[in-house]
Protein backbone atom coordinates (compact mmCIF):
# COMPACT_ATOMS: atom_id res chain seq x y z
CA UNK A 1 0.00 0.00 0.00
CA UNK A 2 1.55 3.77 -0.85
CA UNK A 3 2.65 5.21 2.11
CA UNK A 4 0.39 8.79 2.45
CA UNK A 5 2.28 12.06 2.84
CA UNK A 6 1.30 12.67 6.12
CA UNK A 7 2.79 9.08 7.14
CA UNK A 8 5.87 9.56 5.24
CA UNK A 9 6.36 12.90 7.75
CA UNK A 10 5.91 10.85 10.59
CA UNK A 11 8.00 7.48 9.74
CA UNK A 12 10.36 8.88 7.54
CA UNK A 13 12.46 4.76 7.33
CA UNK A 14 16.12 4.52 6.63
CA UNK A 15 16.09 5.50 2.60
CA UNK A 16 12.59 6.94 2.40
CA UNK A 17 12.95 10.00 0.03
CA UNK A 18 10.09 12.50 -0.68
CA UNK A 19 9.73 15.77 -2.34
CA UNK A 20 6.96 18.47 -2.03
CA UNK A 21 6.19 20.24 -5.26
CA UNK A 22 5.16 23.82 -3.44
CA UNK A 23 4.35 27.16 -5.00
CA UNK A 24 5.09 29.21 -1.29
CA UNK A 25 7.98 28.83 0.56
CA UNK A 26 5.32 28.73 3.48
CA UNK A 27 3.41 25.66 1.83
CA UNK A 28 7.38 23.35 2.55
CA UNK A 29 8.28 24.81 5.53
CA UNK A 30 4.83 23.39 7.18
CA UNK A 31 6.02 20.29 5.97
CA UNK A 32 9.30 20.73 7.22
CA UNK A 33 8.39 21.14 10.32
CA UNK A 34 6.23 18.38 10.91
CA UNK A 35 9.22 16.26 9.68
CA UNK A 36 11.82 17.58 11.84
CA UNK A 37 9.23 17.45 14.57
CA UNK A 38 8.24 13.91 14.37
CA UNK A 39 11.94 13.29 14.73
CA UNK A 40 12.45 14.71 17.30
CA UNK A 41 10.22 13.28 19.29
CA UNK A 42 11.80 9.75 18.25
CA UNK A 43 14.82 11.29 19.23
CA UNK A 44 15.79 11.23 15.48
CA UNK A 45 18.25 14.12 15.00
CA UNK A 46 18.01 16.30 11.96
CA UNK A 47 20.02 18.45 9.26
CA UNK A 48 18.69 20.95 7.48
CA UNK A 49 20.53 22.27 4.64
CA UNK A 50 18.67 24.90 4.24
CA UNK A 51 18.10 29.04 2.82
CA UNK A 52 18.54 31.29 5.57
CA UNK A 53 14.69 32.57 4.40
CA UNK A 54 13.18 29.20 4.64
CA UNK A 55 15.07 28.32 8.38
CA UNK A 56 13.22 30.93 9.48
CA UNK A 57 10.06 30.02 8.03
CA UNK A 58 10.93 26.14 9.61
CA UNK A 59 12.14 28.11 13.12
CA UNK A 60 8.67 29.63 13.49
CA UNK A 61 7.26 26.54 12.82
CA UNK A 62 8.71 23.97 15.02
CA UNK A 63 8.63 26.90 18.13
CA UNK A 64 4.74 26.53 17.66
CA UNK A 65 5.12 22.81 17.90
CA UNK A 66 7.47 23.45 21.50
CA UNK A 67 10.81 22.49 20.01
CA UNK A 68 13.83 26.01 19.94
CA UNK A 69 15.94 25.62 17.54
CA UNK A 70 19.27 26.57 19.69
CA UNK A 71 17.74 24.10 22.49
CA UNK A 72 17.68 21.56 19.84
CA UNK A 73 21.17 22.35 18.30
CA UNK A 74 22.74 22.06 22.08
CA UNK A 75 21.30 18.90 22.80
CA UNK A 76 22.90 17.23 19.51
CA UNK A 77 19.62 16.94 17.97
CA UNK A 78 19.95 19.21 14.74
CA UNK A 79 22.90 20.65 12.54
CA UNK A 80 21.81 23.34 10.45
CA UNK A 81 24.11 23.96 7.28
CA UNK A 82 23.68 27.09 4.50
CA UNK A 83 22.31 25.73 1.45
CA UNK A 84 23.85 27.83 -1.04
CA UNK A 85 27.33 27.24 0.82
CA UNK A 86 27.33 23.82 1.07
CA UNK A 87 26.35 23.57 -2.76
CA UNK A 88 29.30 25.08 -3.33
CA UNK A 89 31.36 22.82 -1.65
CA UNK A 90 30.38 19.72 -3.32
CA UNK A 91 30.41 21.38 -6.92
CA UNK A 92 33.54 22.33 -9.40
CA UNK A 93 34.21 25.36 -10.96
CA UNK A 94 31.50 24.32 -13.81
CA UNK A 95 28.80 23.63 -11.50
CA UNK A 96 28.91 19.77 -11.54
CA UNK A 97 28.44 17.44 -8.80
CA UNK A 98 32.03 16.03 -7.84
CA UNK A 99 33.90 13.81 -5.36
CA UNK A 100 33.46 15.95 -2.74
CA UNK A 101 29.94 14.97 -2.32
CA UNK A 102 30.53 12.14 0.07
CA UNK A 103 32.87 13.63 2.25
CA UNK A 104 30.61 16.53 2.83
CA UNK A 105 27.56 15.12 3.33
CA UNK A 106 28.87 11.96 5.71
CA UNK A 107 30.52 14.89 7.97
CA UNK A 108 27.01 16.43 7.85
CA UNK A 109 25.53 13.47 9.20
CA UNK A 110 28.31 12.59 11.47
CA UNK A 111 27.17 16.06 12.93
CA UNK A 112 23.86 14.27 14.33
CA UNK A 113 24.43 10.68 14.11
CA UNK A 114 25.42 8.68 17.53
CA UNK A 115 24.41 6.02 19.45
CA UNK A 116 22.50 4.35 16.55
CA UNK A 117 20.53 8.06 15.87
CA UNK A 118 18.93 7.97 12.65
CA UNK A 119 19.25 11.35 11.14
CA UNK A 120 16.39 12.97 8.97
CA UNK A 121 17.66 15.41 6.59
CA UNK A 122 16.16 18.10 4.77
CA UNK A 123 17.70 19.58 1.78
CA UNK A 124 16.98 22.76 -0.80
CA UNK A 125 20.08 22.33 -2.65
CA UNK A 126 18.56 20.63 -6.03
CA UNK A 127 15.55 23.16 -5.48
CA UNK A 128 18.16 26.05 -5.96
CA UNK A 129 19.80 24.04 -9.33
CA UNK A 130 16.66 23.58 -10.34
CA UNK A 131 15.72 27.37 -9.99
CA UNK A 132 18.91 28.28 -11.84
CA UNK A 133 17.75 25.69 -14.92
CA UNK A 134 19.93 22.70 -14.08
CA UNK A 135 17.57 20.03 -13.45
CA UNK A 136 20.36 17.74 -14.61
CA UNK A 137 22.67 18.69 -11.79
CA UNK A 138 19.89 18.67 -9.36
CA UNK A 139 18.71 15.09 -10.80
CA UNK A 140 22.59 13.53 -10.51
CA UNK A 141 22.19 15.14 -6.97
CA UNK A 142 19.57 13.52 -6.11
CA UNK A 143 21.04 9.96 -7.46
CA UNK A 144 24.09 10.49 -5.49
CA UNK A 145 22.12 11.17 -1.81
CA UNK A 146 20.22 7.66 -3.17
CA UNK A 147 23.17 6.08 -3.71
CA UNK A 148 24.75 7.25 -0.29
CA UNK A 149 21.51 5.89 1.64
CA UNK A 150 22.16 2.27 0.29
CA UNK A 151 25.04 2.82 2.73
CA UNK A 152 23.81 5.28 5.57
CA UNK A 153 20.88 5.58 7.82
CA UNK A 154 18.96 8.40 7.12
CA UNK A 155 15.47 9.74 5.48
CA UNK A 156 15.73 12.83 3.07
CA UNK A 157 13.28 15.47 2.52
CA UNK A 158 13.38 17.60 -0.85
CA UNK A 159 11.25 20.32 -1.83
CA UNK A 160 10.92 22.50 -5.79
CA UNK A 161 9.33 25.09 -6.18
CA UNK A 162 7.04 24.40 -9.88
CA UNK A 163 4.09 25.52 -11.43
CA UNK A 164 2.87 21.84 -11.37
CA UNK A 165 -0.15 23.28 -13.88
CA UNK A 166 2.70 24.43 -16.77
CA UNK A 167 3.25 21.74 -19.33
CA UNK A 168 6.85 22.38 -19.29
CA UNK A 169 6.90 21.27 -15.43
CA UNK A 170 4.52 18.12 -16.31
CA UNK A 171 6.93 17.11 -19.77
CA UNK A 172 10.37 18.14 -18.90
CA UNK A 173 10.61 18.80 -14.84
CA UNK A 174 8.68 16.07 -13.13
CA UNK A 175 8.98 13.01 -14.80
CA UNK A 176 12.90 13.05 -13.54
CA UNK A 177 12.09 14.29 -9.94
CA UNK A 178 9.61 11.48 -9.76
CA UNK A 179 11.82 8.70 -11.06
CA UNK A 180 14.32 9.72 -8.23
CA UNK A 181 11.55 10.09 -4.76
CA UNK A 182 10.21 7.27 -3.07
CA UNK A 183 7.12 9.45 -1.95
CA UNK A 184 5.85 12.49 -4.29
CA UNK A 185 3.25 15.18 -3.03
CA UNK A 186 2.66 17.21 -6.66
CA UNK A 187 0.48 20.14 -4.78
CA UNK A 188 -0.15 20.88 -0.98
CA UNK A 189 -3.52 19.59 -0.85
CA UNK A 190 -3.83 17.00 -2.68
CA UNK A 191 -7.15 15.40 -2.51
CA UNK A 192 -7.84 18.65 -4.21
CA UNK A 193 -5.66 18.74 -6.59
CA UNK A 194 -7.08 15.03 -7.34
CA UNK A 195 -10.79 16.36 -7.72
CA UNK A 196 -9.33 18.97 -10.03
CA UNK A 197 -7.62 16.68 -12.40
CA UNK A 198 -10.50 14.51 -12.02
CA UNK A 199 -12.85 17.58 -13.17
CA UNK A 200 -10.61 18.67 -15.63
CA UNK A 201 -10.42 15.53 -17.66
CA UNK A 202 -14.30 15.17 -18.24
CA UNK A 203 -14.89 18.53 -18.58
CA UNK A 204 -12.07 18.40 -21.49
CA UNK A 205 -12.38 14.98 -22.97
CA UNK A 206 -15.53 13.57 -21.67
CA UNK A 207 -16.51 11.04 -18.58
CA UNK A 208 -15.69 8.27 -21.28
CA UNK A 209 -12.27 9.29 -22.88
CA UNK A 210 -11.57 9.88 -19.20
CA UNK A 211 -12.21 6.82 -17.65
CA UNK A 212 -10.08 5.39 -20.49
CA UNK A 213 -7.15 7.84 -19.58
CA UNK A 214 -7.34 6.35 -16.04
CA UNK A 215 -7.56 2.98 -16.93
CA UNK A 216 -4.51 3.25 -19.12
CA UNK A 217 -2.78 5.18 -16.82
CA UNK A 218 -3.22 2.97 -14.22
CA UNK A 219 -1.86 -0.02 -16.08
CA UNK A 220 0.59 1.61 -17.74
CA UNK A 221 2.24 4.06 -15.55
CA UNK A 222 5.56 2.70 -13.67
CA UNK A 223 5.82 5.29 -11.01
CA UNK A 224 3.83 2.91 -8.89
CA UNK A 225 5.25 5.67 -5.74
CA UNK A 226 3.73 8.75 -7.47
CA UNK A 227 -0.10 9.74 -6.76
CA UNK A 228 -2.32 9.03 -9.93
CA UNK A 229 -3.29 12.22 -10.17
CA UNK A 230 0.04 13.33 -10.94
CA UNK A 231 0.98 10.24 -13.13
CA UNK A 232 -2.32 11.32 -15.39
CA UNK A 233 -0.82 14.86 -15.78
CA UNK A 234 2.51 13.34 -16.86
CA UNK A 235 0.59 10.98 -18.98
CA UNK A 236 -1.95 13.77 -21.05
CA UNK A 237 1.26 16.35 -21.40
CA UNK A 238 3.28 13.13 -23.32
CA UNK A 239 0.24 11.63 -25.07
CA UNK A 240 -2.54 14.25 -25.47
CA UNK A 241 -0.63 16.88 -26.87
CA UNK A 242 -3.78 18.59 -28.29
CA UNK A 243 -5.92 18.70 -25.22
CA UNK A 244 -3.03 19.04 -22.31
CA UNK A 245 -2.90 22.60 -22.13
CA UNK A 246 -6.36 22.78 -21.78
CA UNK A 247 -6.53 20.34 -18.95
CA UNK A 248 -4.01 22.29 -17.45
CA UNK A 249 -6.09 25.33 -17.15
CA UNK A 250 -8.79 23.79 -16.22
CA UNK A 251 -7.32 21.75 -13.27
CA UNK A 252 -5.59 24.90 -12.63
CA UNK A 253 -8.66 27.03 -12.35
CA UNK A 254 -10.53 24.23 -10.31
CA UNK A 255 -7.79 23.89 -7.88
CA UNK A 256 -7.49 27.46 -6.71
CA UNK A 257 -11.28 27.84 -6.70
CA UNK A 258 -12.37 29.25 -3.14
CA UNK A 259 -14.20 26.66 -1.19
CA UNK A 260 -17.57 27.45 0.60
Amino acid sequence: MRQSWGEFLRGAGPSAHGVQIYSEPAELADSVAAYVAAGFERDDPAVLVVTPSNLELVRVRLESRGWDLREAETAGLLHVADAEQTLDDLTDAEGAVDGRFEGVVEELLDRVERNGRRARVFGEMVDLLNRRGHLRTAIELEQRWNALAANRRFALLCGYQLDVFESDSQRETLPHICRTHSHVLPARNYARFARSVDEALREVLGPNKAATVYVLVSRTAPENHVPLAQQILMWVTQNLPQQSSQILAVARAHYVRPTA
